[in-house]
């Protein structure tokens, strides 16, 4: 199976689970808001008294955003902090708990989706989700410190010379190789989650190290349908930032217009995300065939006299043939 026929398979997996991706678009979008909201009426309260609140608007920028925050008498900036934490022990928690029924449909697509069974799988999975999220984090800082010895070497042999310029090669030789490493643990975790689930485990270490081998092994299938995936998001991005900054934000209709837009882009990397756990789910039968039990040999019945045989008269007399009397 190639790439394109796991990314191909994972769309049909994806398709047929609208009302699945509708949850995991409300859910970041309700997080979203629980942040966004308080910050922007600190941001008003401080605008209405400006006779700039339409030139700053249409400049924004998220430092002046901050001190706007630090100079407000509505939301003081000690309340910010644990507004932030909140929302991000909520997005942990909550996105750890959905990714286990989000999962579970995609890995068994012959289940027809229903709220009892995505539920069902929230919970299931969820302790198992949440181990192997913390495991995950050994891999990632192993993958950022690679990147980090690539400029601590490159300051030890070019730190003291004239010319920056290899300096910052380096820079750039670091991102990349931070960004591929990452993305290369990202999808081995996705591996692994299909795994726990396929296999209906609790060894969510087992399965962390196991699907980072098989990632290993093929990584030229599991990093494709990577690579494509991340084209495919940029692709959005762009397209998102290219509309947006046109969009000029001054009336109640181009306000919408751009909360629309804003959802659409949420709504189509929510779709990716399962997109790419899909793919696993495809790969993962390729890839890690399993071990099918030998099948039984049906019994045969053999009919079984109830006595024993009955003999004629004069038959223990007779000789057997062959027999010298």
């Amino acid at each position: 199976m190639t790439s394109m026929q796991a990314i191909s398979g994972a769309s049909r997996r994806v398709a047929s689970r609208k009302l699945m991706v509708g949850i995991y678009w409300a859910f970041h979008t309700a997080l979203a808001a629980m942040v966004a909201l308080p910050l922007m009426g600190a941001a008003v309260s401080v605008l209405s008294h400006s006779r700039y609140a339409t030139e700053i608007m249409r400049g924004f920028d998220v430092m002046w955003l901050f001190e706007a925050l630090s100079a407000s008498r509505n939301l003081p900036s000690p309340m910010v902090l644990p507004l932030f934490l909140l929302a991000l022990l909520l997005a942990v928690k909550g996105g750890v708990f959905l990714n286990g029924g989000a999962v579970k449909l995609l890995v068994h697509d012959e289940i027809g989706y229903s709220p009892r069974e995505f539920y069902e799988g929230c919970g299931r999975n969820y302790w198992r989700f949440l181990r192997l999220m913390l495991y995950s984090l050994f891999f990632y800082g192993f993958a950022l410190a690679i990147g980090a010895s690539i400029t601590k070497a490159a300051g030890k042999i070019w730190g003291e010379g004239l010319e920056e310029r290899p300096l910052v090669f380096a820079g750039y030789l670091k991102n990349a190789v931070q960004i591929l490493l990452c993305g290369f643990v990202a999808t081995a975790m996705d591996y692994a989650k299909v795994r726990l689930v396929a296999d209906d485990s609790r060894q969510s270490l087992r399965a962390a190290f196991g699907s980072v081998r098989l990632a290993w092994k093929n990584k030229g299938t599991v990093m494709g349908v990577w690579l494509v995936l991340l084209l495919l998001w940029a692709a959005a991005t762009l397209v998102y930032v290219q509309v947006a900054n046109r969009i000029q934000a001054v009336t109640i209709g181009s306000i919408l217009a751009l909360i629309a837009w804003q959802q659409l882009y949420v709504l189509s990397r929510v779709w990716l995300r399962m997109t790419s756990w899909g793919a696993a789910a495809e790969l993962d039968p390729v890839l890690r065939p399993r071990q099918m039990p030998p099948e039984e040999t049906a019994p045969v019945l053999v009919e079984v006299a109830a006595g024993p045989p009955v003999l004629e008269a004069g038959a223990e007399a007779e000789p057997e043939a062959g027999t010298q009397q």
